[in-house]
């Protein structure tokens, strides 16, 4: 299977590529700084560019089985534009015009979700972005809307405290109706990701994991 990684040199995007090129996916990472992705692999291909470079996306994402986003938001309290935003309206134009249709990103459970129940983990995260990073909220919503009202076989994955733990291999998952731990080790994070690129039961779904 080929895939390509966007965000593929940050913190959870560089455990998935890895992970991925273990198990013998084909990687097309695109970054921004190269030097940021510090391995190297014969199934790995390091695309350099910027998220509003629409054809560069499209060409990176041609003949791809399955796109991923590991992009969050800044952050930051405020920032210049929707980068993010933007760059994932470019990602599903680009895998529209090239007939690729399974696309996973990432998200907190501040995007709704219409099987969310109302409870701690459903509720908190939106109360505290809205307070503490109300423009990475904002962009974070638009891009759930922009990535659910696509016709693509889409998942968000949402999490609200990944950590630099050692995978637990225990991924937990909720829409609000289950305990879960929020703290979720970053490399269980990208395994989860991954093992979407596999399995339909989560297209068309928000699941919040944690552990």
């Amino acid at each position: 299977m080929t895939i390509t990684v966007f965000g593929a040199s940050g913190a959870i995007g560089k455990l998935l590529v890895k992970k991925a090129l273990e198990d013998g996916y084909v990687v097309k990472a695109y970054v921004r700084n190269p030097s940021k992705l510090d391995f190297n692999h014969q199934n790995l291909e390091v695309i350099k560019g910027e998220l509003q470079d629409y054809e560069n996306i499209k060409k990176t994402i041609s003949g791809v089985d399955v796109v991923i986003s590991t992009l969050g938001a800044p952050v930051a309290r405020n920032y210049e534009g929707f980068p993010v935003l933007e760059g994932h309206k470019n990602i599903i134009r680009a895998m529209k015009s090239e007939n690729v249709k399974r696309f996973i990103t990432i998200a907190t459970p501040s995007v709704k979700f219409d099987k969310d129940v109302p409870s701690l983990v459903t509720k908190l995260p939106t109360i505290m972005a809205k307070i503490f990073l109300p423009k990475a909220y904002k962009e974070i919503v638009e891009i759930g809307k922009a990535v659910s009202s696509s016709d693509l076989d889409w998942t968000i994955v949402r999490f609200i405290a990944p950590k630099d733990w050692t995978a637990k291999g225990q991924v937990k998952v909720t829409f609000g109706d289950k305990k879960i731990k929020l703290g979720i080790s970053r490399a269980d994070i990208g395994d989860f990701i991954l093992k979407q690129t596999n399995d339909n039961q989560y297209i068309h779904s928000m699941p919040i994991i944690g552990s």
